[in-house]
């Protein structure tokens, strides 16, 4: 069942404003009453909607992920035809510069470590079925350890693009992650 308008734009003036407030302090001192008064509506609308901030922040991952993987999909399209892992990069970091405010926040300071895990395994999930599709013939360990390699280069490169000001784009991201693995994530070595 689709929700109508009015609760659509209550629902992102809420989010909105835990966004705001995330920037500045965690989830934990982030009280109802201040939401409301930012989001501009009252308490009772709230709790009509959220039991607490807790399931507004989980709509909020929820509503990202599900933004993720439908550009991930639209992306990905072209490089489900001809699989190429290296091309994977480009895909990852696409998809994350789409939502990046909104990422970087929860993957801050002030985020939620649910979050944090569940971006992990979101690109451990798709590394890894590329690089199966890719080469096959290579021990599941390889693929479990690369993925291992590309959350943590990945993550950790996304993060600091955004912090010194995102002067390079999604391809060049890729490009240089590419050049400091080498040839080992195109090649299956």
């Amino acid at each position: 069942m689709t929700e109508n308008r009015s609760v659509q734009k209550t629902k992102r003036n809420l989010k909105d404003a835990l966004i705001y407030f995330l920037k500045e302090k965690s989830i934990h001192q982030v009280k109802v009453k201040e939401l409301t008064e930012k989001a501009e509506i009252n308490r009772g609308t709230f709790y009509f909607h959220y039991s607490d901030i807790y399931e507004l922040l989980d709509e909020l991952e929820d509503d990202v992920f599900t933004e993720l993987e439908k550009m991930f999909d639209q992306y990905d399209e072209n490089l489900s035809k001809e699989i190429n892992p290296a091309s994977l990069l480009d895909v990852l970091f696409f998809s994350l510069s789409e939502k990046r405010e909104i990422i970087y926040i929860l993957l801050g300071p002030n985020g939620s470590r649910s979050f944090s895990s569940r971006i992990d395994g979101w690109v451990d999930y798709h590394s890894r079925n590329i690089l199966q599709s890719a080469f096959p013939e290579v021990e599941p360990e390889y693929h479990r350890l690369v993925s291992a390699f590309l959350i943590r280069g990945v993550i950790g490169t996304f993060k600091t693009w955004y912090e010194t000001g995102q002067n390079q784009t999604h391809q060049e991201l890729a490009e240089i992650i590419k050049k400091i693995i080498g040839n080992t994530v195109s090649k299956g070595e």
